[in-house]
């Protein structure tokens, strides 16, 4: 479905903040590279901080675990930019240009660097485990519905049900859940499962809820055949 999550959790094609501060969920065409650009650089400032505090302020012990925390944190990253630029063909709003570059996922990415604590062979196999599966499910849906979108006229303006997304409705954000969950492992700090666990709580009760009752009149002849179809809003196959 064209859906929109605060960048940091995952970036889709409808936006929930507009440019002028009004109404939910307009496409909001993108006239210039801009913001994309002043993106790519608060993200490039960022990462920057957080490999410091990885590497030279805190330096952790285990090398397998510093290499691995600053893996996650570049290719997220790189990710986010990815989406921005190429995925997504709408204007990045403000609060994605402040409060979550600036402020959401710094709080995230400080929290996994400085709580890190010496981490366990087996949470180094699972955490990527995690991460991986995470990533694949929030960006590769986001793929299919793209190639699907433009892959034939017919199918602008209608609801994308396919693919990972006839998993759970939402496998976006599942994904986003999951692969915050596996970087959380990683720095072997259980304190650090707040992060995923406050944005799947946000995902369930805030997001998808306004998300899908917007998407229920856009899409008001599909909608219900699809949630039919694809019962699950959040976990393929258990919610």
């Amino acid at each position: 479905p064209n859906q929109k999550q605060y960048l940091g959790m995952t970036m889709t094609s409808e936006s929930t903040s507009l440019l002028d501060g009004s109404g939910t969920f307009r496409r909001v065409k993108r006239t210039s590279n801009l913001r994309a650009n002043i993106f790519l650089f608060e993200s490039v400032v960022v990462l920057s901080l957080y490999l410091i505090l990885i590497y030279s302020w805190r330096p952790i012990a285990c090398p397998a675990q510093a290499h691995l925390l600053a893996t996650f944190g570049a290719i997220y990253i790189l990710r986010l930019n990815i989406m921005s630029r190429w995925l997504l063909q709408r204007e990045l709003g403000m609060e994605e240009l402040t409060f979550v570059i600036l402020l959401w996922i710094p709080s995230i990415m400080g929290s996994y660097a400085i709580l890190a604590k010496d981490i366990s062979n087996v949470d180094l196999v699972v955490a990527p485990f995690f991460y991986i599966l995470g990533s694949y499910l929030n960006t590769y849906s986001e793929y299919q519905r793209k190639i699907w979108k433009e892959g034939d006229p017919n199918h602008k303006g209608r609801c994308y049900t396919l693919g990972l997304f006839s998993w759970s409705r939402n496998i976006n954000y599942f994904g986003d859940s999951m692969l915050f969950a596996g970087w959380a492992i990683a720095t072997g700090n259980w304190v650090n499962l707040w992060a995923p666990v406050i944005m799947s709580l946000t995902f369930f009760f805030y997001h998808i809820p306004d998300k899908e009752k917007y998407l229920a009149i856009r899409y008001a002849e599909e909608w219900p055949a699809y949630q039919t179809q694809t019962p699950y809003t959040f976990i393929p196959y258990i919610c």
